[in-house]
């Protein structure tokens, strides 16, 4: 062989799976074969599989796994570095290719989250449906942890969601729609229901749900941390996630949950109390957020018909 022609490498003429490059890029995000796993609802043995697979066609290794964790290679992290250029290239001209088979009149997908935005999004969507009749508005419920992904990926292209996290405002853009807080839910036959305000040393003693750490990290650490003074007395309960649990919990049970005051427009008033706790507890805002690349005049204007909305909610 001449010394001075390369080898032809193992990745040349590689067939490289687009999701599993998706699943790759997001692991070397989370660090964490479960949490990918649970994002791209795949187990993480079929995770692990897809990640060597790469790795395989590729010739290299791209995450050192051990005792300590999952890390990344250096070779690993500019391959990383290039799948997200790679892949956001893919997306835009997937997006693209929409935009000039539907034009202005392409289907909007929209993820929310329900407690958040089910009073105004009939009338939102109504409202924009009748300035553009030509354009469908598929809607989909979802968890809170579920709305980033599914944005990053275009399975959605508008979301209702919480800025519980950054986002690179040079690839989203977003709308304050109004600002929301954690607070207390009880029973109405719940020794604290008839409470204007509940402190930390009345939840002494109390089986209390918090949000999952795995979608709120630095808000539950946040929480465990004004809990802190009773928290030898406080049995937390397992950390459910979906509405439907909590409310089946906390009418079965007889427990409380600090949770988001926006949950009141998903529970009745003559079953539970809001109330709000006497705490430095994290506020936030919800949100219309989108991808740059995705915005069209339309998405644009049920953005803002959900800003005027929520604006006319707080006016009453």
């Amino acid at each position: 062989m001449h010394r001075g022609m390369p080898m032809r490498g193992k990745s040349e003429g590689a067939a490289l799976n687009i999701d599993n490059l998706r699943e790759c890029v997001d692991l070397a995000r989370t660090l964490s074969f479960t949490k990918t796993a649970q994002r791209f609802y795949i187990t993480q043995p079929v995770l692990s599989k897809h990640v060597v697979n790469v790795e395989k066609e590729l010739g290299i290794e791209i995450f050192l796994r051990g005792k300590n964790g999952v890390h990344l290679t250096g070779i690993g992290r500019t391959f990383i570095d290039g799948c997200k250029d790679v892949l956001d290239r893919y997306d835009g001209v997937l997006e693209e290719v929409e935009h000039l088979k539907y034009g202005e009149d392409r289907p909007i997908d929209l993820g929310y989250l329900y407690g958040a935005s089910s009073i105004v999004l009939p009338k939102a969507i109504r409202a924009f449906g009748k300035r553009h009749p030509s354009v469908e508005v598929r809607y989909l419920s979802m968890e809170i942890d579920e709305i980033p992904g599914a944005l990053d990926e275009n399975r959605i292209d508008l979301a209702i969601t919480a800025d519980l996290e950054k986002f690179d405002p040079d690839r989203f853009a977003w709308r304050n729609l109004y600002r929301d807080s954690l607070c207390l839910i009880v029973p109405n036959t719940h020794r604290l229901a008839d409470r204007k305000i509940v402190r930390v040393g009345d939840l002494a003693g109390e089986e209390i749900i918090v949000p999952r750490s795995s979608f709120m990290p630095n808000e539950t650490s946040h929480i465990r941390k004004v809990l802190s003074p009773i928290l030898e007395t406080v049995t937390q309960k397992r950390l459910i996630g979906d509405l439907n649990s909590i409310r089946m919990s906390l009418m079965v049970e007889g427990c409380a949950a600090i949770e988001f005051a926006h949950l009141r427009n998903y529970f009745t008033d003559d079953e539970f109390a809001f109330i709000p706790l006497d705490a430095a507890l994290p506020e936030f805002n919800v949100i219309a957020l989108w991808k740059r690349s995705n915005e069209t005049v339309a998405l644009l204007d049920l953005a803002e018909e959900f800003e005027r909305q929520c604006s006319k909610l707080e006016r009453r």
